[in-house]
């Protein structure tokens, strides 16, 4: 017989009735509290048969792991390791938590990052998300990160790793599982393991200035040139550079003065990717078969992108290039067990 029964039996002979009540009563009320919160820094709280993601940890040095919720305002973020500590094995297990408002379509990230997220994330006062054009929010710093949403209706989850923002850390999904899901194939292993293949296939797409999405070694803008890092790896997705620079023209004191190129070469309101009538900006985010001559999947970033990816056996590599993919899996069952493995920035597994 385990502690609890033993406790409960003498509770049975020592109290009389109406305080055996109360004190089951109570028990079960502080567990529902406990179960339903998804607060505090026990990520592992739910169930740990559902909602599983593995972390590997390939990328040879020690990572910061965060878990966060941009639902909440202020948005906060749990940190899976041990007091705040970076990840220096080589397994990290995570439950995923719940967004605290559900009806947010924002969901939550997990961030990997190779230094403190001091000015954004982990932030005293305000704590936002990391920004690679603001240096006043861990520009500096790289990282990457993949979203997740939890759906409590029926019990399953979405999950995409992003390559249309800023990214450093080469990340890949696969999943264990599935059961009757088809949408994903059972331990295919979604995504890139090398940035410096990304970076040389981007060199190689010479239809438009697609290399210019790579960071620079050495860092030339407006304020603080000198204090970035020399060698940082980055790639940046064009999504996130005509967000910044809708013309073709520089906007913001930390932009690298090299991404000039692409947007000189594809300005957000021009039209060269998908006709007269869409400007590239608009046909990347809400292409329609009308949209000509190309479509996301079949530019040169997105080419770049699949040439050192593999497909699944259903043509999906688990990232965007609309049409042909949405970038996510979505309806996951809840007892599918995600594995994101983070490799090295450098190069090499």
């Amino acid at each position: 017989m385990n502690t609890s029964n033993l406790m409960t039996n003498k509770l049975v002979r020592i109290l009389p009735s109406f305080m055996l009540v109360l004190f089951l009563f109570s028990n079960m009320a502080c567990k529902k509290d406990k179960d339903s919160s998804n607060s505090g820094d026990d990520i592992n709280s739910e169930d740990p048969e559902s909602y599983v993601i593995t972390i590997i940890n390939k990328s040879g040095s020690p990572i910061y792991v965060y878990d966060w919720d941009g639902t909440l305002n202020p948005a906060v973020q749990t940190k899976p390791v041990t007091a705040g500590n970076p990840l220096t094995g080589d397994t990290l297990s995570i439950t995923m938590k719940t967004c605290q408002e559900p009806s947010n379509k924002n969901g939550r990230r997990i961030y990997f990052s190779d230094k403190e997220l001091k000015k954004s994330l982990d932030a005293t006062t305000s704590p936002d998300l990391p920004d690679v054009f603001n240096y006043n929010r861990d520009a500096n710093v790289q990282y990457s990160f993949l979203e997740y949403m939890i759906d409590n209706n029926d019990s399953t989850y979405t999950v995409d790793i992003s390559y249309i923002d800023g990214y450093s850390y080469p990340l890949t999904y696969k999943f264990s599982n599935l059961g009757t899901y088809t949408d994903a194939e059972e331990d295919h292993e979604y995504g890139f393991t090398s940035l410096p293949d990304l970076k040389a296939a981007l060199e190689d797409k010479a239809d438009y200035a697609w290399h210019a999405l790579i960071w620079p070694d050495t860092v030339v803008c407006k304020w603080n040139s000198s204090s970035y890092p020399y060698g940082m790896g980055r790639i940046i997705g064009p999504n996130k550079v005509w967000t910044q620079m809708p013309h073709d023209t520089l906007n913001g004191n930390n932009v690298p003065e090299s991404y000039l190129a692409f947007i000189i070469s594809l300005p957000a309101n021009g039209n060269q990717l998908f006709g007269e009538n869409e400007s590239n900006f608009n046909g990347w985010e809400q292409w329609a078969p009308s949209h000509k001559p190309t479509s996301p999947s079949s530019t040169g970033y997105v080419q770049a992108l699949q040439s050192v990816a593999t497909a699944d056996k259903n043509g999906k590599y688990g990232f965007f290039c609309y049409p042909n993919d949405d970038g996510q899996f979505t309806k996951l069952p809840a007892s599918a067990i995600c594995t994101v493995t983070v490799y090295s920035i450098s190069g090499g597994n």
